[in-house]
C-alpha cells in the first residue's frame, strides 16, 4: 500500500509541477503578447501623436491666415478726409472729401464722396480746382477719377464742366471722353470730349465743337 500510495503522491506533485509550469508559460505567453503589442502601440501612437500636433499647427497656421485676411479685408471709413501730396511738378495739392473709404483690399484705393481737388497755382492766381459728385483715387499712381457733375477751374478764369474726368497728378493732365462746356475770358465753347494737358496750359476740344468768341468790341461793352 505505501508503495502505490508514494506512486500517487508522486504522481501529483508531477501534475501541480505540470500545472504550474503551464501557468508560468501561460503567464509568459501573455507578458511576450503584452510586449508585442506595445511594440507596434507605441510607434503608432507616437506617429498618431506627431500627426495631431501637425493638424494642429496646420490648423493654427490657417486661423492666423484666415484672420489676417478678414483684418487686411476691412475698409477703412472717414469723414471730412483730407489728403495732400506734390504733383509732377512739385507743385503741393490737396483732395478733400465729406464721406472717403480706403479699400480694404487695395490700400491705396480711396473711393471718394463729393471730392475737391486744388492744386497750388501761379503767384498771384487762385488755385486750380476740379470738384464732382464722386470720385476714386489711387494714391501710388496719383490718379483720380470723378464724376458727376464736374467742374473745372483753372484760376485764371477758365471754368469747364463734364460728366467725366480722370486727372493724371504726374503728368499734369485731365481728360474725359464725355460732353464739356465752358466758358472763359476768351468766351463759350461746347464739344464731345476735352483733354488738359501740360499742367492746365494747353486745352484740346474734340468732336462736335462749337464755340463763340469775345471780340473786343464785346469785351469792351
Amino acid at each position: 500500500m505505501s508503495v502505490i500510495a508514494s506512486k500517487v503522491e508522486l504522481q501529483h506533485d508531477q501534475d501541480r509541477e505540470a500545472a504550474r509550469r503551464a501557468a508560468v508559460l501561460a503567464g509568459w505567453r501573455r507578458q511576450s503578447r503584452r510586449i508585442r503589442f506595445m511594440r507596434k502601440a507605441l510607434p503608432a501612437t507616437m506617429g498618431l501623436l506627431l500627426l495631431m500636433m501637425a493638424g494642429w499647427v496646420a490648423t493654427r497656421a490657417v486661423l492666423s491666415a484666415i484672420n489676417a485676411a478678414s483684418g487686411a479685408g476691412a475698409a477703412i471709413h472717414m469723414t471730412n478726409a483730407r489728403f495732400h501730396g506734390r504733383d509732377g511738378q512739385g507743385k503741393p495739392f490737396v483732395i478733400a472729401s465729406t464721406e472717403a473709404v480706403r479699400d480694404g483690399l487695395d490700400v491705396n484705393k480711396i473711393t471718394l464722396t463729393a471730392p475737391n481737388f486744388e492744386l497750388a497755382s501761379e503767384p498771384g492766381f487762385a488755385p486750380r480746382q476740379m470738384r464732382g459728385d464722386h470720385g476714386v483715387y489711387f494714391d501710388d499712381r496719383k490718379l483720380l477719377y470723378m464724376d458727376g457733375h464736374v467742374t473745372f477751374q483753372d484760376g485764371k478764369g477758365a471754368r469747364f464742366t463734364s460728366e467725366h474726368a480722370t486727372l493724371k497728378l504726374d503728368e499734369g493732365s485731365v481728360t474725359g471722353n464725355s460732353g464739356v462746356s465752358g466758358d472763359s475770358p476768351l468766351g463759350h465753347i461746347d464739344a464731345s470730349s476735352y483733354s488738359v494737358d501740360q499742367h492746365g496750359d494747353h486745352v484740346v476740344f474734340v468732336g462736335n465743337v462749337h464755340g463763340h468768341f469775345v471780340t473786343d468790341q464785346e469785351r469792351g461793352q
